[in-house]
């Protein structure tokens, strides 16, 4: 086991308090990590949609009459999203099927598959619904 240590500061007007926080992780997890970083300099192999995005406030949705879901910010152009015509100011709906809400949605969806791997990606766009099949990239290569 490795432990990973951490300290939270805080300060309540002129007093300041310490909260000590540990945190331990398998050296099974931790030692392919470690080699690589190593190795390359950087972890390879994570999965990554070549997209950053959001979920928006209820009230702008409801303006909008965006569906729930993360709106498109912005496409790496070294993406195959971006290859595909995902496009700032979509909204992913789904992933494999599954509704996602936010990033954290997503990322536990496409974090199941490996770079090089298809996700099946349900993005809204001017009224209509559409499905588009896009290859995972290394997020080292973005």
């Amino acid at each position: 086991v490795i432990g990973i240590n951490t300290m939270k500061m805080s300060s309540y007007y002129s007093t300041a308090s310490v909260e000590g926080l540990g945190f331990a992780i398998p050296i099974s997890t931790a030692k392919p990590i470690i080699d690589e970083l190593i190795l390359q300099g950087y972890v390879s192999g994570r999965p990554a949609i070549g997209i950053s995005g959001r979920k928006l406030p209820e009230a702008v949705q409801a303006y909008y009459r965006l569906p729930d879901g993360i709106y498109v910010e912005a496409v790496d152009p070294a993406s195959d999203a971006f290859q595909k015509g995902i496009q700032a100011g979509d909204t992913i709906t789904a992933i494999e099927g599954v509704p996602v809400e936010t990033m954290d949605d997503l990322n536990v969806v496409k974090n199941q598959f490996q770079a090089g791997e298809t996700v099946n990606l349900t993005i809204y766009r001017s009224g209509e619904l559409y499905s588009v099949d896009v290859v995972l990239v290394d997020a080292a290569s973005l």
